[in-house]
């Protein structure tokens, strides 16, 4: 079963909702009725590995993997996971948010 979690706005009637399919293991950005962008995860009782995130190339620029990240990490702070971040790109943005990275757990 898919639910909605989070929309964003990103101008006039473009909205971009972020919704788990947990069958498939992954969140969906959905822009329109169209998934444009992915975040592959696993998931434990305990914690979620974010493993990869894909934005289709025709929505790149327009911040769908932002707003998968920013709505995985506020899903996950929520239910009180910890979050292992095997994704490059979700590490780059951490950098760049790292007032989002409560909850995130480091393998050395």
């Amino acid at each position: 079963m898919m639910t909605e979690i989070d929309e964003h706005i990103h101008g006039p009637d473009e909205r971009i909702a972020v919704r788990d399919n947990k069958v498939a293991g992954r969140y969906e950005a959905v822009r329109s009725g169209d998934v444009v962008g992915i975040m592959i995860y696993e998931r434990t009782r305990k914690v979620i590995e974010l493993v990869h995130t894909v934005t289709d190339p025709a929505h790149r620029g327009e911040g769908v993997a932002s707003v998968l990240v920013r709505t995985t990490l506020a899903e996950a702070r929520a239910e009180g996971l910890q979050v292992l971040v095997i994704c490059p790109f979700i590490e780059s943005w951490l950098q760049r948010h790292p007032e989002q990275a409560e909850g995130v757990i480091r393998e050395d």
